[in-house]
């Protein structure tokens, strides 16, 4: 089994050098002590700008992820990807998106098949990042926590 925890990360506002860059508090996911956006972006080779699913200040979203990454709620994409990581200015995955597949089972829950989408294109699969398993248990209370932030 894989550990699972979380991390605060921060995006500073900046208005400094161009656009406005709004200021966000969300939550980063740490699988096996390692950053999961880190380990995306990485195998991506991708730019590390996203916010992760779960936001301060946004409550009533928080719940609905919460519901649906613990089996409860219906995934967000039409080929049944949950968005983990989106834009840090509006959320929305035409910007671009980390998601992954998640099955949730008596004891265990499993994050699969990770990919970048961003709505219009095929999904890229990351095929260097996961698969990942759970103790369902201790996965439930992770994700409760995360949805708190």
């Amino acid at each position: 089994m894989n550990s699972l925890a979380i991390r605060h990360l921060k995006r500073a506002s900046s208005s400094a050098h161009g656009p406005s860059v709004t200021e966000r508090e969300s939550i980063d996911f740490v699988v096996d002590g390692a950053s999961l956006l880190d380990s995306l972006v990485k195998s991506d080779d991708g730019h590390g700008d996203f916010m992760g699913c779960f936001v301060r200040g946004f409550s009533t979203a928080n719940e609905r992820k919460k519901d649906q990454l613990t089996g409860a709620g219906e995934p967000d994409t039409e080929d049944g990807r949950y968005l983990l990581y989106v834009c840090p200015e509006c959320g929305d995955i035409g910007c671009g998106a980390y998601s992954a597949r998640i099955k949730v089972t008596g004891e265990t829950t499993e994050w699969y098949n990770f990919a970048y989408e961003n709505g219009y294109e095929p999904a890229r699969i990351l095929t260097s990042v996961g698969p990942f398993s759970f103790t369902r248990r201790d996965y439930d209370a992770t994700i409760g926590m995360a949805a708190a932030v």
